[in-house]
Protein backbone atom coordinates (compact mmCIF):
# COMPACT_ATOMS: atom_id res chain seq x y z
CA UNK A 1 0.00 0.00 0.00
CA UNK A 2 2.74 2.43 0.94
CA UNK A 3 4.69 1.67 -2.24
CA UNK A 4 1.86 2.72 -4.49
CA UNK A 5 1.23 5.76 -2.33
CA UNK A 6 4.81 7.00 -2.68
CA UNK A 7 5.17 6.31 -6.37
CA UNK A 8 1.68 7.54 -7.12
CA UNK A 9 2.28 10.73 -5.17
CA UNK A 10 5.44 11.66 -7.02
CA UNK A 11 4.00 10.67 -10.38
CA UNK A 12 0.80 12.68 -9.94
CA UNK A 13 2.74 15.57 -8.44
CA UNK A 14 5.15 15.58 -11.39
CA UNK A 15 2.26 15.43 -13.86
CA UNK A 16 0.60 18.40 -12.21
CA UNK A 17 3.84 20.33 -12.33
CA UNK A 18 4.37 19.61 -16.00
CA UNK A 19 0.84 20.76 -16.82
CA UNK A 20 1.26 23.91 -14.76
CA UNK A 21 4.56 24.76 -16.37
CA UNK A 22 3.11 24.35 -19.84
CA UNK A 23 0.46 26.90 -19.02
CA UNK A 24 2.59 29.33 -17.08
CA UNK A 25 5.96 29.43 -18.77
CA UNK A 26 5.76 27.67 -22.12
CA UNK A 27 7.32 24.38 -21.02
CA UNK A 28 7.62 23.01 -24.53
CA UNK A 29 10.06 25.72 -25.64
CA UNK A 30 12.64 25.18 -22.90
CA UNK A 31 14.67 22.55 -24.70
CA UNK A 32 14.73 24.42 -28.02
CA UNK A 33 17.55 26.77 -27.02
CA UNK A 34 21.08 26.14 -28.22
CA UNK A 35 24.20 26.71 -26.17
CA UNK A 36 27.83 27.01 -27.32
CA UNK A 37 30.05 23.97 -27.00
CA UNK A 38 33.18 26.16 -27.00
CA UNK A 39 34.26 26.74 -23.40
CA UNK A 40 35.48 30.30 -23.94
CA UNK A 41 32.20 31.34 -25.52
CA UNK A 42 30.20 29.54 -22.87
CA UNK A 43 32.26 31.26 -20.16
CA UNK A 44 31.59 34.72 -21.59
CA UNK A 45 27.86 34.09 -21.55
CA UNK A 46 28.11 32.61 -18.06
CA UNK A 47 29.89 35.73 -16.82
CA UNK A 48 27.03 37.82 -18.18
CA UNK A 49 24.67 35.74 -16.04
CA UNK A 50 27.06 35.99 -13.08
CA UNK A 51 25.54 33.28 -10.88
CA UNK A 52 24.69 29.61 -10.81
CA UNK A 53 22.32 28.23 -8.16
CA UNK A 54 23.06 24.67 -7.10
CA UNK A 55 20.71 22.48 -5.10
CA UNK A 56 22.90 19.69 -3.75
CA UNK A 57 22.60 16.81 -1.32
CA UNK A 58 26.19 16.24 -0.16
CA UNK A 59 27.64 17.69 3.07
CA UNK A 60 27.87 21.44 2.69
CA UNK A 61 31.49 22.16 3.61
CA UNK A 62 33.24 20.08 0.91
CA UNK A 63 30.75 21.25 -1.72
CA UNK A 64 31.51 24.86 -0.78
CA UNK A 65 35.20 24.10 -1.29
CA UNK A 66 34.36 22.57 -4.65
CA UNK A 67 32.39 25.67 -5.63
CA UNK A 68 35.35 27.84 -4.64
CA UNK A 69 37.62 25.90 -6.97
CA UNK A 70 35.19 26.48 -9.83
CA UNK A 71 34.97 30.21 -9.01
CA UNK A 72 38.77 30.44 -9.02
CA UNK A 73 38.87 28.80 -12.45
CA UNK A 74 36.08 30.99 -13.82
CA UNK A 75 36.16 34.42 -12.12
CA UNK A 76 32.94 36.34 -12.41
CA UNK A 77 30.66 33.32 -11.97
CA UNK A 78 29.51 32.76 -8.39
CA UNK A 79 28.02 29.53 -7.09
CA UNK A 80 25.13 29.73 -4.63
CA UNK A 81 24.58 26.45 -2.77
CA UNK A 82 21.56 25.11 -0.97
CA UNK A 83 21.86 21.71 0.67
CA UNK A 84 18.65 19.67 0.44
CA UNK A 85 18.71 15.88 0.50
CA UNK A 86 16.74 13.25 -1.38
CA UNK A 87 12.97 13.55 -1.73
CA UNK A 88 12.98 16.95 -0.01
CA UNK A 89 15.07 18.40 -2.85
CA UNK A 90 12.75 16.88 -5.43
CA UNK A 91 9.68 18.27 -3.69
CA UNK A 92 11.12 21.77 -3.39
CA UNK A 93 12.25 21.85 -7.01
CA UNK A 94 8.85 20.65 -8.22
CA UNK A 95 6.90 23.07 -6.05
CA UNK A 96 8.96 25.97 -7.39
CA UNK A 97 8.50 24.72 -10.93
CA UNK A 98 4.73 24.46 -10.53
CA UNK A 99 4.65 28.02 -9.21
CA UNK A 100 6.75 29.28 -12.14
CA UNK A 101 9.46 30.36 -9.68
CA UNK A 102 12.56 28.88 -11.26
CA UNK A 103 15.45 29.19 -8.82
CA UNK A 104 17.70 26.13 -9.20
CA UNK A 105 20.07 25.93 -12.15
CA UNK A 106 21.52 22.55 -11.22
CA UNK A 107 20.58 19.60 -9.08
CA UNK A 108 22.78 17.10 -7.29
CA UNK A 109 19.94 14.80 -6.24
CA UNK A 110 20.50 11.83 -3.94
CA UNK A 111 17.64 9.72 -5.25
CA UNK A 112 18.18 7.86 -8.51
CA UNK A 113 14.50 6.99 -9.19
CA UNK A 114 13.42 10.59 -8.62
CA UNK A 115 16.07 11.88 -11.03
CA UNK A 116 14.73 9.47 -13.63
CA UNK A 117 11.25 10.81 -12.93
CA UNK A 118 12.44 14.39 -13.48
CA UNK A 119 14.00 13.38 -16.79
CA UNK A 120 10.88 11.54 -17.91
CA UNK A 121 8.73 14.57 -17.12
CA UNK A 122 10.98 16.95 -19.08
CA UNK A 123 12.48 18.93 -16.21
CA UNK A 124 16.12 18.03 -16.88
CA UNK A 125 18.07 19.53 -19.77
CA UNK A 126 19.79 17.30 -22.28
CA UNK A 127 23.39 18.45 -22.51
CA UNK A 128 26.36 16.43 -23.77
CA UNK A 129 29.35 17.21 -21.59
CA UNK A 130 32.77 16.81 -23.30
CA UNK A 131 33.60 13.77 -21.15
CA UNK A 132 30.23 12.02 -21.57
CA UNK A 133 31.62 8.91 -23.28
CA UNK A 134 34.00 8.26 -20.37
CA UNK A 135 31.23 7.59 -17.88
CA UNK A 136 30.06 3.96 -17.53
CA UNK A 137 26.41 3.34 -18.33
CA UNK A 138 25.65 2.59 -14.68
CA UNK A 139 26.67 6.14 -13.76
CA UNK A 140 24.98 7.92 -16.63
CA UNK A 141 21.41 8.67 -17.72
CA UNK A 142 22.05 9.37 -21.40
CA UNK A 143 23.06 13.06 -21.65
CA UNK A 144 20.73 14.19 -18.88
CA UNK A 145 22.33 13.21 -15.58
CA UNK A 146 25.58 11.74 -14.27
CA UNK A 147 26.72 10.28 -10.96
CA UNK A 148 30.12 12.00 -10.63
CA UNK A 149 31.30 9.78 -7.78
CA UNK A 150 30.46 6.49 -6.14
CA UNK A 151 28.88 6.13 -2.74
CA UNK A 152 29.89 3.14 -0.67
CA UNK A 153 28.52 2.36 2.74
CA UNK A 154 30.96 2.22 5.65
CA UNK A 155 31.07 1.95 9.41
CA UNK A 156 32.88 5.12 10.48
CA UNK A 157 34.63 5.14 13.84
CA UNK A 158 36.69 7.30 16.17
CA UNK A 159 40.18 5.79 16.08
CA UNK A 160 40.93 7.10 19.59
CA UNK A 161 38.01 5.13 21.02
CA UNK A 162 37.85 1.96 18.91
CA UNK A 163 40.78 -0.45 19.24
CA UNK A 164 42.32 -2.28 16.30
CA UNK A 165 40.76 -5.49 17.58
CA UNK A 166 37.31 -3.86 17.74
CA UNK A 167 37.74 -2.35 14.27
CA UNK A 168 38.54 -5.83 12.98
CA UNK A 169 35.32 -7.17 14.52
CA UNK A 170 33.27 -4.38 12.94
CA UNK A 171 34.90 -4.91 9.56
CA UNK A 172 34.61 -8.69 9.56
CA UNK A 173 30.83 -8.72 9.10
CA UNK A 174 27.83 -6.40 9.27
CA UNK A 175 26.84 -8.51 12.26
CA UNK A 176 29.96 -7.41 14.11
CA UNK A 177 27.96 -4.48 15.47
CA UNK A 178 25.93 -6.98 17.53
CA UNK A 179 28.92 -7.89 19.71
CA UNK A 180 27.87 -7.14 23.33
CA UNK A 181 30.86 -4.86 23.81
CA UNK A 182 29.33 -2.33 21.40
CA UNK A 183 26.04 -1.89 23.25
CA UNK A 184 25.19 1.82 23.76
CA UNK A 185 28.48 2.86 22.14
CA UNK A 186 27.37 3.91 18.66
CA UNK A 187 25.08 6.21 16.71
CA UNK A 188 22.56 5.64 13.94
CA UNK A 189 20.76 8.12 11.68
CA UNK A 190 17.02 8.37 11.24
CA UNK A 191 16.19 10.23 8.05
CA UNK A 192 15.17 9.63 4.45
CA UNK A 193 18.12 9.76 2.08
CA UNK A 194 19.92 7.52 -0.40
CA UNK A 195 22.81 6.58 1.88
CA UNK A 196 20.39 6.15 4.78
CA UNK A 197 18.51 3.55 2.74
CA UNK A 198 21.29 1.74 0.88
CA UNK A 199 22.24 -0.63 3.69
CA UNK A 200 18.58 -1.20 4.60
CA UNK A 201 17.98 -2.06 0.93
CA UNK A 202 20.66 -4.74 1.21
CA UNK A 203 19.62 -6.05 4.63
CA UNK A 204 16.01 -6.45 3.43
CA UNK A 205 16.97 -8.02 0.12
CA UNK A 206 14.84 -11.18 -0.15
CA UNK A 207 17.96 -13.09 -1.19
CA UNK A 208 19.63 -12.13 2.12
CA UNK A 209 16.61 -12.56 4.38
CA UNK A 210 18.02 -15.63 6.15
CA UNK A 211 21.23 -13.83 7.06
CA UNK A 212 19.88 -10.35 7.81
CA UNK A 213 16.29 -9.24 7.30
CA UNK A 214 14.14 -7.34 9.78
CA UNK A 215 15.36 -9.43 12.70
CA UNK A 216 18.90 -8.16 12.14
CA UNK A 217 17.73 -4.53 12.10
CA UNK A 218 15.85 -5.15 15.34
CA UNK A 219 18.99 -6.63 16.87
CA UNK A 220 20.86 -3.44 15.92
CA UNK A 221 18.22 -1.34 17.68
CA UNK A 222 18.45 -3.64 20.70
CA UNK A 223 22.07 -2.52 21.06
CA UNK A 224 20.61 0.85 22.16
CA UNK A 225 22.39 3.24 19.80
CA UNK A 226 21.84 6.99 19.97
CA UNK A 227 19.70 8.31 17.12
CA UNK A 228 20.49 11.46 15.12
CA UNK A 229 18.47 13.25 12.46
CA UNK A 230 21.35 13.93 10.05
CA UNK A 231 24.54 12.18 8.97
CA UNK A 232 27.05 15.04 9.48
CA UNK A 233 25.73 15.67 12.99
CA UNK A 234 26.14 12.01 13.94
CA UNK A 235 29.70 12.01 12.61
CA UNK A 236 30.56 15.20 14.49
CA UNK A 237 29.32 13.65 17.75
CA UNK A 238 31.49 10.58 17.14
CA UNK A 239 34.54 12.73 16.48
CA UNK A 240 33.78 14.67 19.65
CA UNK A 241 34.03 11.39 21.57
CA UNK A 242 30.37 11.14 22.57
CA UNK A 243 30.04 7.85 20.66
CA UNK A 244 32.55 5.43 19.22
CA UNK A 245 31.18 4.87 15.70
CA UNK A 246 28.26 5.40 13.34
CA UNK A 247 26.44 2.43 11.90
CA UNK A 248 26.53 3.44 8.99
CA UNK A 249 27.80 6.39 6.90
CA UNK A 250 29.87 6.42 3.72
CA UNK A 251 33.53 6.78 2.83
CA UNK A 252 33.41 10.29 1.36
CA UNK A 253 32.00 11.99 4.45
CA UNK A 254 34.66 10.35 6.62
CA UNK A 255 37.50 11.13 4.22
CA UNK A 256 36.99 14.89 4.48
CA UNK A 257 37.35 14.71 8.26
CA UNK A 258 40.37 12.41 7.97
CA UNK A 259 42.05 14.96 5.71
CA UNK A 260 41.58 17.57 8.41
CA UNK A 261 43.41 15.37 10.91
CA UNK A 262 40.38 14.12 12.82
CA UNK A 263 40.69 10.74 14.62
CA UNK A 264 38.52 8.94 12.09
CA UNK A 265 38.78 5.69 10.18
CA UNK A 266 36.28 3.36 8.55
CA UNK A 267 35.66 -0.25 7.62
CA UNK A 268 33.41 -1.72 4.94
CA UNK A 269 32.10 -5.21 5.68
CA UNK A 270 31.36 -7.58 2.81
CA UNK A 271 29.30 -7.22 0.73
CA UNK A 272 29.49 -3.44 0.49
CA UNK A 273 26.74 -1.39 -1.15
CA UNK A 274 28.43 0.80 -3.77
CA UNK A 275 26.37 2.81 -6.20
CA UNK A 276 25.72 6.12 -7.89
CA UNK A 277 23.74 7.86 -5.19
CA UNK A 278 23.94 11.54 -6.14
CA UNK A 279 23.00 12.55 -9.69
CA UNK A 280 24.16 15.82 -11.21
CA UNK A 281 22.00 17.52 -13.85
CA UNK A 282 21.07 20.90 -15.33
CA UNK A 283 17.50 22.07 -14.86
CA UNK A 284 15.55 22.51 -18.08
CA UNK A 285 14.22 25.72 -16.51
CA UNK A 286 17.59 27.09 -15.35
CA UNK A 287 17.55 30.91 -14.90
CA UNK A 288 21.30 30.91 -15.61
CA UNK A 289 21.58 28.23 -18.30
CA UNK A 290 25.06 29.10 -19.57
CA UNK A 291 26.58 29.25 -16.09
CA UNK A 292 24.88 25.96 -15.26
CA UNK A 293 26.35 24.21 -18.27
CA UNK A 294 29.79 25.67 -17.60
CA UNK A 295 29.73 24.32 -14.04
CA UNK A 296 28.30 20.99 -15.22
CA UNK A 297 31.10 20.59 -17.80
CA UNK A 298 33.75 21.43 -15.21
CA UNK A 299 32.40 19.16 -12.48
CA UNK A 300 32.36 16.20 -14.87
CA UNK A 301 35.85 16.92 -16.27
CA UNK A 302 39.21 15.51 -15.17
CA UNK A 303 39.84 18.68 -13.19
CA UNK A 304 36.46 18.36 -11.51
CA UNK A 305 37.12 14.69 -10.71
CA UNK A 306 40.41 15.55 -9.02
CA UNK A 307 38.75 18.41 -7.12
CA UNK A 308 35.93 16.14 -5.94
CA UNK A 309 38.41 13.57 -4.66
CA UNK A 310 40.43 16.26 -2.95
CA UNK A 311 37.56 17.92 -1.08
CA UNK A 312 35.12 15.02 -0.70
CA UNK A 313 37.21 11.86 -0.94
CA UNK A 314 34.74 9.79 -2.95
CA UNK A 315 35.94 7.63 -5.84
CA UNK A 316 35.41 9.23 -9.21
CA UNK A 317 33.29 7.50 -11.85
CA UNK A 318 35.06 9.24 -14.74
CA UNK A 319 36.93 6.64 -16.74
CA UNK A 320 40.66 7.29 -16.98
CA UNK A 321 40.73 9.87 -14.19
CA UNK A 322 43.47 9.16 -11.63
CA UNK A 323 42.70 8.17 -8.04
CA UNK A 324 44.45 10.97 -6.17
CA UNK A 325 43.24 10.07 -2.69
CA UNK A 326 46.14 9.63 -0.28
CA UNK A 327 44.05 7.54 2.12
CA UNK A 328 44.34 4.53 -0.18
CA UNK A 329 48.03 4.34 0.79
CA UNK A 330 47.35 4.12 4.54
CA UNK A 331 48.19 0.74 6.13
CA UNK A 332 44.78 0.49 7.82
CA UNK A 333 42.83 1.22 4.64
CA UNK A 334 41.07 -1.72 2.98
CA UNK A 335 39.44 -1.45 -0.46
CA UNK A 336 36.03 -2.95 -1.13
CA UNK A 337 36.30 -6.73 -1.39
CA UNK A 338 32.85 -7.51 -2.79
CA UNK A 339 30.32 -4.97 -4.06
CA UNK A 340 26.61 -5.24 -3.44
CA UNK A 341 24.76 -3.92 -6.49
CA UNK A 342 21.63 -1.92 -5.85
CA UNK A 343 18.43 -3.16 -7.49
CA UNK A 344 16.98 0.16 -8.66
CA UNK A 345 13.58 -1.29 -9.50
CA UNK A 346 13.21 -2.70 -6.01
CA UNK A 347 14.66 0.53 -4.60
CA UNK A 348 11.92 2.55 -6.31
CA UNK A 349 9.11 0.23 -5.26
CA UNK A 350 10.20 -0.59 -1.69
CA UNK A 351 11.94 2.56 -0.47
CA UNK A 352 9.03 3.95 1.56
CA UNK A 353 7.89 0.71 3.18
CA UNK A 354 11.47 -0.36 3.94
CA UNK A 355 12.33 2.97 5.55
CA UNK A 356 9.12 2.98 7.55
CA UNK A 357 9.99 -0.46 8.87
CA UNK A 358 13.55 0.58 9.76
CA UNK A 359 12.51 3.86 11.38
CA UNK A 360 9.84 2.13 13.43
CA UNK A 361 12.51 -0.32 14.60
CA UNK A 362 14.85 2.58 15.41
CA UNK A 363 12.20 4.01 17.72
CA UNK A 364 12.49 0.90 19.88
CA UNK A 365 16.09 1.83 20.66
CA UNK A 366 14.79 4.50 23.02
CA UNK A 367 12.38 2.20 24.84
Amino acid sequence: MFVNTRRGFFRSFATAVAAGVCLLVGFGSVGAQEYPADEAELYEKAKAEGTVVWYEAAPLEPMQQLASKFEAKFPGVKVQLLRITGPQQYQRFMQETLAGQHIADMLLLSDQPLMRQLIADGHIAEWEVPTADRFPESFRMDDHAFAPYTTDIAIVYNSDRVSEEEAEILGSSWKGVLDPRFKERFAIVKRNCGTCYAAVHMFLDPAMADEYGESFLQAVADQKPTIYADNPVALDRVLAGEHDFVFWLWEGIAYTKWQEGAPVRWVRPTPTPEFGNSWQAVSAHAPHPHAARLFHNWLLSDEGAVALQEVYGASTTLGGAPDTRTVSQEPWYEPIQQRYDVDWERWASDYTTDMQRWQAIQDTANQ
